[in-house]
């Protein structure tokens, strides 16, 4: 959940604080502010429920340093998730962000406590959620919903050839090419690659994993496919993945270097995520200080509430046309893969 999208470092970008905005002229007002990003395939759903204040006699910045004026009192409301298909209700508790791992960073507002809703009820795949916030002062619900993505399928590098395999040639990019449901709007592609380096007698010195997101954000075409599916892709540029090699790969004479493989994450989320990046700008995850938000999908206030989902093609083997091609001309060749 630390990361969203996204995606981005999207998605990410969705679970944050309220604006400072605010009309020194207006009449006190409390106004609600609610972020979510739900995912099928994390542990938990967080929810950050928190209110905003007009107040004209006093400065925002000042009430946002005070924790009991940006969350309601834990009795003031309920948090739900609600399946709309059966009616079914799941409600959320009220958790410190901090103590599960999601420490607030320093900025406008009070980071201690960082109050959060949690469930480890698993959301589903395909299904729309309504979030439901009851609040115990009689004043209306507030409401949002959203439909998460159903699982994307990979279509290249193709996952049923055994192993899959990425070719980064120097006149030919790789391809990347998947199919998603409609809820599945804007992508993030990730890379984790491993290698290991071996001294010349074949002994084993190290293993390392680099990290690598060539496509932060990438929005799928609108044409539908078969199976009602839309297609998404990319092209991973050849040169930006030799240039990422060559920055965070030291040059070596004394050693050779293999690739063990990549995983290739593909995270996407839904339509309200393209429009609040569309209106918004916005830092990533739950720990973010400060944003101001133009976008909502909310029925009262501001705030988001979304979903995503992520699929991995794991042990993809770079090519060895790739490695003919890197060791044809320095700086990579100097990186010594075989």
């Amino acid at each position: 959940m630390k990361k969203l999208l996204f995606l981005l470092p999207v998605a990410a970008l969705l679970i944050q604080a309220c604006s400072n905005d605010f009309e020194v002229a207006a009449p006190w007002k409390e106004v609600p502010v609610a972020y979510a990003i739900l995912a099928p395939k994390d542990t938990a759903q967080y929810i950050r429920v928190e209110k905003a204040f007009l107040d004209p006699n006093v400065n925002a910045l000042q009430i946002a340093q005070i924790a009991d004026s940006i969350y309601y009192p834990e009795n003031a409301i309920t948090v739900n998730l609600e399946r709309v298909t059966n009616g079914q209700r799941i409600q959320l508790h009220r958790v410190d962000g901090n103590l599960e791992g999601y420490v607030r960073e320093d900025g406008v507002f009070a980071t201690q406590p960082n109050w959060l809703y949690k469930t480890k009820e698993q959301v589903i795949e395909g299904e729309k959620y309504r979030l439901v916030i009851e609040r115990n002062d009689g004043k209306p619900d507030i409401t949002a919903e959203t439909t998460i993505p159903s699982e994307f399928i990979m279509r290249t590098p193709n996952p049923a050839d055994i192993p899959p395999v990425i070719s980064f040639l120097r006149d030919i990019s790789p391809t990347i090419e998947w199919r998603t449901d409609v809820s599945g709007v804007y992508f993030s592609i990730q890379f984790q690659i491993r290698y290991r380096e071996n001294a010349p007698n074949g002994t084993l010195i190290k293993r390392d994993t680099l990290y690598w997101t060539p496509a932060p954000n990438v929005r799928r075409s609108d044409q539908q496919v078969a199976g009602n599916l839309y297609r998404g892709t990319f092209v991973v540029s050849t040169e930006s993945f030799y240039r990422f090699l060559v920055e965070n790969i030291p040059p070596a004479s004394d050693r050779f270097r293999f690739f063990d493989g990549i995983d290739i994450t593909l995270e996407g989320g839904g339509a309200e995520i393209e429009r609040y990046l569309e209106t918004a700008a916005a830092n990533s995850g739950i720990t973010g200080a400060e944003v101001i938000p133009t976008y909502t999908n909310l029925s009262e206030g501001f705030g988001i509430f979304t979903s995503k989902n992520r699929t991995i093609l794991n042990k993809v083997r770079v090519s060895s046309q790739t490695i003919t091609d890197m060791n044809k001309q320095s700086p990579e060749r100097d990186l010594n893969f075989q």
